[in-house]
């Protein structure tokens, strides 16, 4: 019961935080990339605006993680409404809780089995030498793979969610990577009297480069549109304080913040013998 009233508080606040909408846009922070919305990554006019949206953000994000039990996503999301200069510096992930959740995902798994079946397509044109290993780049597989994580309840699809890149207030464009890394072999076995060919797909490991942003982003719909427009227009409001952003300091309310995520994938071990006599029978 007080996970649900949780949620509704979260909906309340989504409803009721966000309604500065367009008014105070400015046209001085033209971007690179389509709009979703017109007002999306423009400065708000007034600061009373952005402390509003801010402090929404805020409160809406820490409901969200706090039922969700997501600390990791609320640690990268903290650093992303604490106002400051532009920072081009990767944070890396290291919870053990929030690794387990990028590897274990369905989409990982998929991204993988992806890998596996592109070893077995090419093995009956250009089949490796047995008892080899190679690296999975010889293959020309894992790099820049598409993985896009779905459910927001977790931490990947709450910070990383699909590829796109983020561009920052000083106009550097940064694309999101997923890369999986690993080697490959092919093997004989001899089970009950009879050869086998297995396919080993070992040491594999998977590295995320990406950032919580707007700028582009997904705006989503419905209630949840409003928190990320103002959001997105954070990252282009000027903020000042009289410590670390003076006068002479270009500080923002909202700092996409980078973040790199690497974790071991399991070892993936095939029987592959099918490929071989499909091949032999096709060349009969």
């Amino acid at each position: 019961m007080r996970d649900n009233r949780r949620l509704q508080s979260a909906r309340a606040l989504i409803a009721a935080g966000f309604l500065v909408g367009v008014p105070g846009a400015t046209a001085n922070a033209a971007s690179t990339f389509p709009r979703q919305d017109p007002a999306q990554c423009t400065a708000f006019g007034k600061a009373v605006d952005a402390r509003k949206a801010a402090d929404t953000g805020k409160s809406v994000i820490g409901l969200w993680t706090g039922i969700h039990d997501l600390p990791e996503a609320q640690n990268i999301y903290d650093t992303y409404l604490t106002p400051g200069p532009v920072t081009h510096t990767y944070t890396e992930i290291r919870s053990t809780k929030a690794l387990a959740e990028f590897r274990n995902a369905a989409e990982t798994k998929k991204a993988v089995a992806g890998i596996v079946n592109g070893l077995k397509s090419g093995l009956t044109s250009a089949p490796p030498a047995f008892g080899k290993t190679y690296d999975l780049k010889t293959a020309g597989l894992g790099a820049d793979v598409p993985i896009a994580w779905n459910d927001v309840e977790t931490t990947p699809g709450f910070i990383a969610g699909g590829r796109s890149g983020v561009e920052l207030a000083d106009r550097t464009f940064l694309p999101d990577r997923r890369t999986i890394t690993g080697n490959y072999s092919l093997v004989r076995t001899v089970s009950h009297g009879k050869t086998k060919a297995i396919l080993h797909v070992r040491g594999l490991k998977l590295d995320v480069h990406d950032s919580v942003d707007f700028c582009p982003g997904n705006l989503g719909s419905g209630l949840v549109r409003g928190v990320s427009l103002g959001l997105s227009r954070l990252e282009r409001t000027l903020y000042r304080d009289t410590k670390r952003c003076g006068p002479g300091a270009k500080c923002f309310y909202a700092r996409p913040a980078l973040f790199e995520a690497t974790t071991p994938l399991n070892d993936v071990s095939v029987d592959v013998t099918g490929a071989f006599s499909a091949k032999a029978g096709a060349t009969r």
